[in-house]
């Protein structure tokens, strides 16, 4: 049985994105306004909300393309050919860099196991990982701003100076972890003189503050794609932003129910 969006009640999306059927109809009406059919090129055969209910799902379960060939009753060609488009187009929608930047943002590195082993190295947790920066927001665990992914081995402090680092400077309020010692716009806790952080009440109030990019993080590893990346080239980058637009399309539908 070919899956459709539209034969399908908003539970069962949910069952299979985790994706609300409310925010399923937002996604696609925001996609459709940063890329709509033209009805020039090869015809996709398949509707703009099964493509997106494909791209979801695949973000959501990590599916194989075979796999997704299959429940969609489509081609592999074709499934690769929708993934490619609408996972780009997926990512816009995380926009830029909000201009207010008088709030309280958190940077913090996480690890993505990948199998592009031209972009990977063997880091801490045994795999062939990327290290991305993503920097959230306080007040309401928003993603504003994801670095480009860079080998698993390399430090948080040398990804963020060339990655997120350049984008996010001048904000007044950034916080990170004992490993952003001596970056420039970053704050860690206060160490002593003898290097070691000083575990005051201000270093407790720094670590609650500091643990809502811990929270953003877990809630991105939801999406299975996060824990095991297929994707080679900028596809890791594409797949990261993606899921970070999903994240935030939440809190924003959250906020306005």
């Amino acid at each position: 049985m070919r899956l459709r969006a539209r034969h399908l009640r908003s539970f069962e999306i949910y069952e299979l994105t985790g994706v609300t059927g409310v925010r399923f109809g937002e996604l696609v009406r925001r996609l459709w306004i940063l890329h709509p059919d033209t009805g020039r090129g090869r015809p996709w055969g398949m509707s703009s909300p099964d493509r997106v209910l494909m791209t979801v799902m695949y973000l959501r379960t990590n599916l194989t393309q075979r796999q997704l060939a299959v429940l969609f009753n489509v081609s592999q060609r074709q499934v690769d050919r929708v993934l490619h488009d609408l996972l780009a187009v997926l990512g816009e929608l995380l926009g830029p860099v909000p201009a207010d930047r008088r709030e309280l943002w958190i940077v913090d590195g996480t690890l993505i196991p990948t199998r592009d082993h031209t972009r990977t190295a063997l880091c801490k947790n045994y795999r062939r990982s990327v290290n991305v920066q993503v920097v959230g927001r306080r007040h309401d665990r928003k993603v504003t701003c994801v670095g480009e992914a860079w080998p698993g081995h390399r430090n948080n402090s040398v990804v963020y100076c060339a990655t997120v680092g350049p984008v996010v400077s001048g904000h007044r309020h950034l916080i990170g972890d004992g490993g952003y010692q001596r970056v420039t716009g970053v704050t860690p806790p206060k160490r002593g003189p003898d290097g070691r952080i000083i575990r005051d009440a201000a270093w407790r109030r720094f670590r609650k503050r500091r643990a809502a990019v811990e929270h953003v993080l877990a809630e991105l590893k939801v999406w299975s794609v996060l824990r095991d990346c297929r994707w080679r080239g900028d596809g890791i980058d594409q797949s990261v932003r993606a899921v970070g637009a999903l994240h935030n399309l939440r809190i924003e539908m959250k906020e306005t129910s």
